[in-house]
């Protein structure tokens, strides 16, 4: 496949690359294995932060009235990048590379990944991956009260166009699978979590995840990252529309 262009004004707020992975019985994880992988990547990543989170399952009970019940708190630690918008995560069943804005472009976040993968192998061991998840969150500003979707985008085989002409609290959720290992998932909808912005923006959210059993070398994993990668950019591809072709090029 060809190059994927390389935009001056990306839109994107953020892309994540979330790697599931499954531990041996022989060597189980460790809360020392964070420590460990700390002091490998410290001089690239200086700063470790533990995070607690409080997951939440639903349960259904005899009268199939859904209940909510607190899961125990897991504990993943996030490093981030010297310099670069870029940060880590650990956890004892998975590992994520976080790309913020202003995106550094793929080649960089796969390069980061590459560099950090072989201290995974070493210190935390994952005996296989798996599941992979790419999602690229992209972030437009409204420019009236009244715009369309379509002023940015266009019809395709994930955005029909009834709702590309909608106004404002569009919301789309489409979730497809080319079979039972592998799943795309789009929202397009209208954000206006920020009141200091006047009319919202417009996200464009593809999330692609595969989940079978990976062997954790970086060639298997390298191969398929390309894999969703290359998909993620044919839907966006897609999707876009002369107008965010030209902001994305600094033109508009």
């Amino acid at each position: 496949m060809a190059a994927h262009p390389s935009y001056s004004n990306p839109q994107l707020v953020e892309a994540i690359c979330d790697i599931h992975f499954k531990l041996s019985a022989t060597d189980p994880w460790k809360p020392s294995k964070p420590g460990a992988l700390f002091k490998a990547v410290q001089e690239t990543y200086p700063e470790i932060e533990p995070i607690t989170e409080q997951g939440v399952q639903l349960v259904f009970g005899p009268d199939s009235m859904p209940t909510q019940q607190l899961l125990p708190p897991r504990i993943r630690f996030k490093l981030r990048h010297r310099e670069r918008p870029i940060l880590l995560q650990i956890s004892e069943q998975t590992f994520t590379i976080n790309a913020l804005k202003p995106y550094p472009g793929w080649e960089q976040v796969k390069g980061e990944l590459a560099a950090v993968w072989p201290r995974i192998l070493e210190i935390v061991k994952p005996e296989a991956l798996t599941r992979i998840g790419m999602r690229y969150i992209n972030r437009v500003l409204r420019r009236t009260a009244d715009e369309p979707p379509s002023f940015w985008l266009q019809a395709c085989d994930f955005i029909p166009t009834a709702v590309l002409r909608s106004g404002p609290g569009f919301l789309l959720r489409l979730e497809s699978g080319s079979d039972t290992a592998n799943r795309a998932m789009i929202t397009l909808a209208h954000d206006r979590s920020d009141q200091k912005e006047l009319h919202g923006a417009l996200i464009l959210d593809i999330d692609r995840i595969t989940e079978r059993q990976i062997n954790p070398g970086w060639n298997d994993l390298d191969a398929a990252i390309e894999t969703l990668h290359n998909e993620i950019w044919e839907i966006f591809r897609s999707a876009r529309g002369p107008n965010l072709d030209a902001l994305l090029a600094g033109k508009l």
